[in-house]
């Protein structure tokens, strides 16, 4: 049989069950329970997160929509955070820290308790406690009204002085020897650690980690932390750290062992590591390894970790296990424009070929200005450890108002890294185009050159950047096969800057700037499709495509020998899931390959975006401001995947 309890963890307490002498449920103890609001006084407003982290320990905060049947039971909840508080005050670097609460009627009603810490309970408290408890659920309310009276727990807290760091203290164990010894600056400064900064615990605590850290990257790759300690001066209100590492011992990089292979050939995965044979253990050079193969797409897992005690040779073993991803991949996207109109891409690709990460990949495209189909292969790991082979082609038939007929180009060469996000692509090329123009008719070339691309990319995201910097230098010298003496050098330079002016990136500025010159031959001596053009969705938006620049009587594009393009956007991203862009391009097309002027012709525009797992779906509509009477039209509006640039 249940009996009536007051006590704020009783099973009665909780459920809000009372019982009578025959066994039956006090209607009345329902009503029995006392609303209560918390409030935390003496804290400076400033320090947000020591009072949100006082909130968030809080019982009484936590248990507020579960009201206690009695103020005794309310007090116990006051004391139980007492000791809370003390931790979180330690905790954010205040060690002298009081606490008090006190409990009283809202609005003045009834008489105030007077506040007192958790380990002093006054004669009077205790006796009225016991007087509730022995209550009955009957006699639970008052005779003056059938509510409780809602209180008031206040904590009064003297946060006290806060604590400083003193001092820094380092105890290493090494396999022959002990060092103690305070912490130099550099090592302060990688542990994050200043003499002076107020004492809170995350600091501290994650100084012993980066201190591991530190052992590591001096060649001690089972480095851990033993026994820390924290001394107190009460008098000058200081702290001192004292850190304990057992160092273990010193080791080079050892065998490699590949786990969960099963397409991928382990000794192409064990390739991917970056260090020399024998080399002094450093875990930049697995953090390396690890991002290397994680960004092979190979794989939809990849850890690599030292395995093992140091052998008598000095060495650690090495152990990199992977979960392979599917090899195998189809895709493919539309686009639509006013100038364009419908266009549609479809790929299928195989990325692990033969065995070894090879890339193939067969895709086609159609439009109404170009129908083609292109193919492309790369082979990582080639004569050196990030050095790939690539190589692509690709026949189109075009049909474009600067030309028509048939081209095809193919391209072999190497790419490899340089520095941090720099690449570059160096090899030769061979170019055949049967093609109709303005001023080239029915004429066909044979071309063979060099290609040389140099590549700066740190953007955080490829189809939709806030940040970062891309930039891409192209110099391809080329010369002609046949009688026609054709030779001739393009030069471009492209780059595209984002600047994020919020901390999660949803207000993006955007600039791009595109410039480019043909060095060697006079225009109407070059293939239709090697000159610039500009205009469309990928250039100038608000000029048909290929229409910015030298036209013939007809308002067909001649093209040119240089091009300048600048590009701006402002993106906003008005909800998780919507954004606008509102967008000014210019730009311009010139006959030689150093113009006289550099007049552009520009236009603005209106962007909305669709964000999806994928890449932003764009709609963008733009309208030319140097409009040209009989040749531009009033708009044009634009569909694709991916933002602009």
């Amino acid at each position: 049989m249940l009996t009536a309890c007051a006590s704020d963890d009783g099973l009665g307490d909780m459920l809000g069950f009372g019982t009578e002498a025959n066994g039956s449920v006090a209607q009345n103890d329902l009503r029995s329970t006392i609303p209560y609001d918390v409030e935390i006084t003496g804290i400076d407003p400033q320090e947000e997160k020591l009072i949100a982290a006082l909130d968030g320990v809080s019982t009484a905060r936590r248990l507020q929509s579960r009201p206690t049947a009695s103020r005794a039971g309310l007090q116990r909840r006051a004391e139980d955070d007492v000791e809370r508080f003390q931790a979180v005050l330690r905790s954010n670097g205040f060690y002298d820290g009081q606490i008090t609460f006190d409990i009283h009627e809202q609005e003045n009603a009834g008489t105030s308790d007077a506040p007192r810490s958790a380990d002093e309970p006054s004669e009077d408290d205790e006796s009225q406690d016991d007087a509730i408890e022995g209550q009955s659920a009957e006699d639970g309310l008052t005779p003056e009204t059938d509510q409780p009276k809602p209180l008031v727990l206040t904590y009064n807290i003297d946060v006290g002085t806060p604590y400083l760091i003193e001092a820094v203290n380092l105890v290493t164990t090494y396999p022959d020897k002990v060092i103690e010894r305070t912490a130099t600056d550099q090592e302060l400064e990688k542990t994050r650690l200043q003499i002076g900064q107020r004492a809170t615990a995350e600091p501290i605590i994650l100084g012993e980690q980066y201190g591991v850290d530190i052992l590591r990257e001096r060649g001690y790759p089972l480095a851990k932390a033993g026994k820390r300690t924290v001394t107190a001066n009460t008098a000058k209100k200081t702290i001192t750290i004292n850190y304990a590492f057992e160092a273990g011992p010193p080791a080079k990089f050892g065998d490699i062992t590949v786990n969960g292979a099963k397409e991928v050939d382990p000794d192409f995965i064990a390739g991917y590591h970056s260090w020399e044979q024998g080399e002094q253990y450093h875990p930049d050079q697995v953090r390396t390894t690890r991002r290397d193969l994680a960004q092979s797409n190979l794989f939809d897992s990849v850890i690599v970790k030292v395995a093992g005690p140091v052998n008598d040779n000095g060495e650690i073993p090495v152990e990199i296990d992977v979960v392979e991803r599917k090899m195998r991949s189809v895709g493919g996207g539309v686009d639509f424009s006013t100038a364009d109109g419908p266009g549609a891409s479809a790929f299928w690709e195989h990325r692990n070929l033969f065995g070894a990460g090879e890339k193939l990949r067969l895709g086609t495209d159609v439009s109404s200005l170009e129908q083609g189909v292109s193919a492309s292969f790369k082979k990582p790991q080639f004569l050196e450890r990030t050095q790939s082979f690539v190589a692509d082609g690709e026949a189109k038939n075009n049909d474009t108002d600067a030309y028509q007929g048939e081209t095809v180009d193919s391209f072999v060469g190497i790419e490899r890294p340089l520095w941090e996000n720099w690449s570059t692509t160096f090899g030769v090329t061979a170019e055949y185009s049967d093609l109709t123009g303005s001023d080239s008719p029915n004429e066909e070339f044979y071309l063979a050159g060099l290609r040389g691309i140099l590549r700066h990319d740190n953007t955080d995201n490829p189809l939709d950047p806030t940040k970062g910097t891309r930039f891409e230098i192209n110099v391809s010298p080329y010369m002609g096969l046949t009688d026609t003496d054709t030779n001739f050098t393009s030069v471009s330079l492209a780059g595209s800057q984002y600047l994020a002016i919020d901390e999660d990136g949803d207000y993006v500025m955007a600039a791009r700037a595109r410039t480019g010159t043909i060095i060697g031959e006079d225009r109407g001596s070059l293939p239709s499709n090697k000159r610039y053009y500009s205009g469309g969705g990928g250039s100038i938006r608000g000029y048909e495509y290929q229409k910015v620049g030298p036209l013939d009587d007809e308002d067909d594009p001649l093209g040119g020998r240089a091009v300048l393009e600048l590009g701006f956007e402002f993106r906003a991203r008005v909800t998780e899931s919507l954004g606008i862009v509102p967008f000014v391009e210019g730009g311009n097309v010139y006959a030689r390959s150093e113009p006289e002027d550099i007049d552009l012709l520009w236009a603005a525009g209106l962007g909305f975006r669709y964000y999806t797992a994928v890449g932003p779906l764009r709609f963008d509509v733009a309208v030319p401001i140097d409009k040209r009477e009989n040749v531009d039209d009033d708009y044009q509006f634009y569909i694709s995947l991916g933002q602009a640039f």
